[in-house]
């Protein structure tokens, strides 16, 4: 939906947008935080023109959790309630979300670059423990289908009905455009195997996690190396000038 919406001239902020966006975690986790946990004050009209402002659309997690909020601070919105058969769903969201929230490598590489993955990595600890309220791979897959109609259920009571579209990917560009008032455009509605196209996103999030690791590490030896150098090299000294004095 991501790519349909961009084509049809509503620039879409989605999940992935946070990976060229890193420093939007602080704000994410403050609205989490506020919803799930109690902490802070939860946003008003004012936080989420400085979240979204450069956005006319919004998909995929963390930003869907706000469904409810963010029709309230903008009620001239529209809705389009993609239908997905759930067990292909389920299977796209265990390959893609789940796995990569509980790979063991990436939780370790999360915990050596905090910049990066780190800051991706709270994000996502924060609605898997609020929304979904798991703690463990096996918890998230037995939550995943009821969290999927709980949410989906909740989209459609809070939408009024001449704002929202009920909407299947092979309907194709008629309904959406008729219901967004765009021009159907003259290439083929975008379909993207997202399984795919997350793992990918995923590898490039670990390889840049391992890289800004071992900058980090190599900030840190290098001045390490450098400080055992001298005092090496002051030791040494000290033992020639006290064996000139004895």
């Amino acid at each position: 939906m991501q790519l349909a919406l961009n084509i049809l001239g509503f620039p879409c902020y989605h999940g992935i947008t946070l990976i060229a966006n890193v420093r939007d975690t602080e704000m994410w986790n403050e609205a989490l935080d506020a919803k799930f946990f109690g902490k802070g004050d939860p946003f008003k009209r004012q936080d989420w023109d400085q979240l979204l402002g450069n956005y006319s659309a919004i998909a995929d997690l963390p930003a869907i959790l706000f469904a409810e909020e963010l029709l309230q601070c903008y009620p001239d919105s529209k809705v389009v309630l993609v239908e997905r058969d759930i067990e292909r769903w389920f299977k796209s969201f265990d390959d893609g979300v789940i796995s990569a929230i509980w790979n063991p490598i990436i939780r370790a590489i999360a915990q050596l670059d905090s910049r990066f993955v780190g800051r991706l990595g709270s994000t996502s600890e924060r609605w898997t423990a609020g929304w979904m309220e798991a703690h463990s791979k096996r918890e998230m897959q037995d939550k995943a289908r009821g969290k999927y109609r709980e949410h989906y259920a909740m989209v459609k009571r809070v939408t009024p009905p001449s704002r929202l579209l009920l909407f299947k990917l092979d309907d194709g560009w008629e309904p959406l455009c008729s219901f967004l008032q765009r021009p159907i455009p003259d290439i083929e509605f975008p379909r993207v195997n997202e399984s795919a196209a997350l793992s990918e996103k995923i590898r490039l999030i670990a390889r840049r996690g391992v890289r800004n690791a071992i900058v980090s590490c190599f900030k840190l030896v290098v001045p390490l190396t450098v400080l055992a150098i001298a005092l090496w090299a002051f030791r040494a000294d000290t033992l020639v000038g006290w064996g000139q004095t004895t």
